[in-house]
């Protein structure tokens, strides 16, 4: 149906002026070092300020695709709302770049991404995090999430929205219904053939992150639930060591460390409820532009 060796896919809420800083300089690294085209798409989730798309001069876009969410989701479901419109009509063999909207994701990473895909033709990439820009405060936390998930999965999760994921791919990533939670443990779970490089994270163009403590928080648990098999599986183990090494000296801690795993894994199974519907069906698009 559409020729385009590569797609652009971004979610957006209000950040409007950073995502046309964002696409300029796509659009620059297209044309001056890919020396190609890219089909983007922009799922807008039901931002309260609007955005004439057609402002954005871009030489090398073929087409933009506006998808308008008629209720707020969150980024992940937002992607997941994207990968599910693009499954559904593009349908030559392409790479999709998944991408932030407000410049975290450095867009010269896309040209490290697409080399190192050019050499590994039959992989998917990945970007893990590298030096990170954000208060020190949101760093720690982050490193005892990702500490975390290898303790309770064996699942080394280091990377974010930030991927080139290819079409023959995609079909893989949305039979796991956990995709309406996170990307990022589906990608882990569900593609053998992926491959990590690490990009170091950027500042915001502008404004400030809507990411505070307590989204950090439900976003871990959401990527919890995510990974809820291999999280129970662990936490047996964990659980029989605990009876068997620490309860007769230390059954206090025992105790509270027992209750707290077995919270964990109610909580990502309550959470995962939500996940088993087909996502196409839980939520509702205002439009669907083709600039």
């Amino acid at each position: 149906m559409m020729n385009s060796k590569y797609l652009v896919l971004v979610p957006v809420y209000n950040d409007w002026k950073n995502l046309s800083k964002l696409i300029s300089k796509i659009n620059h690294i297209f044309k001056h070092q890919l020396k190609n085209n890219f089909h983007l798409i922009i799922i807008n989730d039901c931002s309260t300020e609007d955005f004439n798309i057609k402002k954005l001069k871009l030489s090398q876009v073929k087409k933009i695709h506006k998808i308008s969410l008629k209720h707020n989701v969150g980024s992940q479901r937002a992607l997941a709302i994207g990968i599910k419109y693009i499954f559904l009509n593009f349908k030559k063999k392409f790479r999709i770049i998944i991408m932030d909207s407000d410049g975290q994701d450095n867009p010269k990473g896309i040209l490290k991404m697409i080399n190192f895909a050019d050499k590994e033709k039959s992989f998917s990439v990945a970007a893990n995090r590298g030096q990170r820009s954000e208060a020190l405060w949101f760093k720690i936390c982050y490193e005892i999430y990702s500490y975390f998930i290898l303790f309770f999965s064996c699942k080394k999760i280091r990377f974010g929205n930030f991927n080139i994921i290819l079409s023959e791919h995609l079909g893989k990533l949305l039979k796991n219904s956990d995709l309406w939670s996170a990307l990022p443990p589906v990608i882990s779970l569900n593609l053998k053939k992926v491959k990590y490089i690490t990009i170091d994270r950027e500042k915001r163009y502008s404004g400030n992150s809507k990411m505070n403590l307590i989204g950090l928080i439900f976003h871990a648990l959401k990527v919890f639930s995510a990974l809820r098999k291999n999280i129970l599986i662990f936490s047996i183990f964990y659980i029989i060591l605990i009876l068997s090494i620490l309860l007769k000296n230390f059954e206090v801690i025992s105790f509270f460390l027992i209750f707290g795993i077995i919270l964990l894994n109610l909580s990502n199974f309550l959470l995962s409820c939500n996940n088993k519907k087909k996502f196409l069906k839980n939520y509702k698009v205002i439009n669907i532009i083709k600039v």
